[in-house]
């Protein structure tokens, strides 16, 4: 994370636009996620639930497996639900976690819960042995938001009120999403902005930092960090 900080200090210091690789943050259905929280229907947030399991034990993809390579699941598929708690509920005032491990010394599960100042909790999961349901749901006080498989591309997202009311918004997006990212990160180079205001450098150091932790809690060390 320090190493991240400094890389960030650097590119602000040489008018650099920088944007982190989240591409799930410029999705059509996550802009509606944000619009529906910004309106508070929802009322206060209670709870995050992610999670983000891929069956890769049939595939020999070396960065899947190598400590050499940052293997594991956590950094290849745990910054989805990671950078999605942190886009719902922001930097969380403490963070615990587990995980298990495989015979090379990378993660193969991994689960972190996110304890917030404002009460809220986020129990995130993520693993490279199983295909988990890949959702993602957001419970207030007043109802929830559930983003269905695959959460972090297109998809559908619905709101349940606590009536059991509903309101369902279905996936009309054509295609895999990752051209957004390139559409906006066009529009950010054409403004001149150094930053993206949907992922901030900062709110990106936030979350490198958060994985950090994790890894830290679960012994989880590469071989060029010895």
């Amino acid at each position: 994370a320090h190493e991240a900080q400094s890389m960030v200090d650097a590119a602000r210091k040489n008018s650099v636009a920088l944007m982190e690789a989240m591409w799930t943050r410029y999705l059509p259905h996550i802009y509606k996620v944000r619009e529906i929280l910004a309106s508070g229907v929802i009322g206060k947030i209670i709870a995050v639930e992610a999670d983000h399991g891929q069956r890769l034990a049939d595939y020999a993809n070396p960065r899947h497996w190598e400590p050499e390579l940052g293997g594991g699941a956590l950094l290849d598929l745990g910054i989805y639900p990671v950078s999605f708690a942190h886009m719902v509920l922001g930097i969380p005032k403490k963070i615990t976690a587990t995980a298990l491990f495989t015979d090379k010394g990378v993660d193969s599960h991994a689960s972190a819960i996110f304890d917030y100042a404002s009460g809220a909790q986020a129990v995130l999961s993520t693993t490279l042995s199983a295909k988990t349901s890949n959702t993602a749901t957001i419970s207030g006080e007043l109802g929830r938001i559930e983003i269905d498989s695959v959460f972090y591309t297109p998809t559908s997202i619905r709101v349940i009120m606590h009536d059991e009311t509903s309101t369902e918004y279905p996936r009309v997006y054509e295609g895999g999403g990752l051209r957004e990212q390139a559409h906006y990160f066009s529009e950010v180079v054409q403004r001149g902005d150094k930053e993206s205001a949907l992922l901030t450098l900062d709110e990106t150091v936030a979350i490198m930092k958060s994985l950090d932790e994790i890894r830290k809690q679960i012994g989880l060390i590469y071989p060029s960090e010895r």
